[in-house]
């Protein structure tokens, strides 16, 4: 039988203690478009919040970057209309094509395209040697990987259109050390390689880990890479992941406030040490969960 290369959530040290730096955030908009974009860097793993300029003329607006489309309409509560637009971790520095479709409240439609300038962002590499074992699943558990790699992307393609999130986004486990690995390139025995889709919070085991947002839990379950496991959908395809946990104290299909216990630090599936890897996806985009902290959602 082939063997299953599956080396993502795989941690295997942690290097000196290091805080990931607030960076200041930047604000963008173009001449005739009433969106207003705001993030940290136009690179790589980052987020960007776009939202609707109060302009009464306007009833709906879609932004579309690559393949994906984002919807922005005015709401019967009168709060601000606002997308989160993921800028995937393996994207190529290049010139981003933004297509703007703007419907007007007396049945007019208008269309515009910008460029976004995507930047170079280089990443962290590190080298680990390791065992065999640790880079393949064993042969009797490799039909359990694939059963729940098809279920994690099954639990992703379900998207909320509305948004269930409240507020700021927030770090699952405040006051605690976060390590700047977030897209660290892996070479294991000089050969086989991984990108590190999150990042890796130090805490120690039975430390609780809370909900980053408010929002729907979408999968809480024991998988064999990356342990006990909790998925948030948040809404707008945006959805947050907290890996490794030695309890899980929430169910599937529960809605949860901001701040809500989630589970406890641990040491399941792939890992070597207690700690907390926190994810997040928008869409099919693997992003910074920092950059997504780092945007003013209030």
């Amino acid at each position: 039988m082939k063997k299953l290369l599956m080396i993502g959530p795989l941690l295997v040290v942690f290097s000196a203690l290091a805080v990931t730096t607030p960076r200041a955030r930047e604000t963008l908009s173009f001449p005739g478009i009433p969106v207003e974009f705001v993030f940290r860097s136009l690179q790589p793993g980052e987020v960007i919040l776009a939202e609707l300029k109060d302009n009464p003329s306007v009833k709906k607006l879609v932004l579309q970057v690559q393949d994906q489309k984002y919807v922005l309409s005015r709401t019967v509560s009168g709060a601000k209309p606002f997308v989160l637009i993921g800028l995937d971790i393996g994207l190529k520095p290049q010139p981003l094509v933004l297509t703007v479709k703007e419907e007007k409240t007396d049945g007019t439609v208008e269309s515009f395209q910008q460029i976004l300038t995507i930047e170079t962002k280089e990443f962290p590499k590190r080298r680990f040697q390791v065992s065999e074992a640790m880079l393949n699943p064993p042969p009797q558990e490799q039909e359990r990987v694939r059963r729940e790699q098809e279920l994690v992307a099954a639990v992703y393609r379900i998207v909320t259109p509305e948004w269930l999130g409240a507020g700021n986004f927030v770090p699952p486990i405040p006051d605690r050390t976060a390590f700047p690995n977030f897209g660290q390139q892996r070479i294991y025995n000089k050969a086989h390689t991984s990108i590190h889709q999150g990042v890796d919070i130090a805490a120690p085991w039975g430390t609780p880990v809370k909900a980053s947002n408010s929002g729907n839990v979408v999968l809480a379950s024991s998988l064999y890479l990356s342990g006990r496991t909790v998925i948030i959908d948040h809404g707008q395809g945006v959805f947050s992941l907290y890996c490794h946990l030695s309890k899980i104290l929430v169910k599937r299909g529960e809605a949860i406030k901001k701040g809500a216990l989630l589970g406890k630090v641990g040491n399941t599936g792939r890992s070597t040490g207690p700690h907390l890897h926190w994810g997040v996806k928008i869409f099919n985009s693997r992003v910074d969960p920092f950059s997504l902290v780092s945007l003013p959602l209030e």
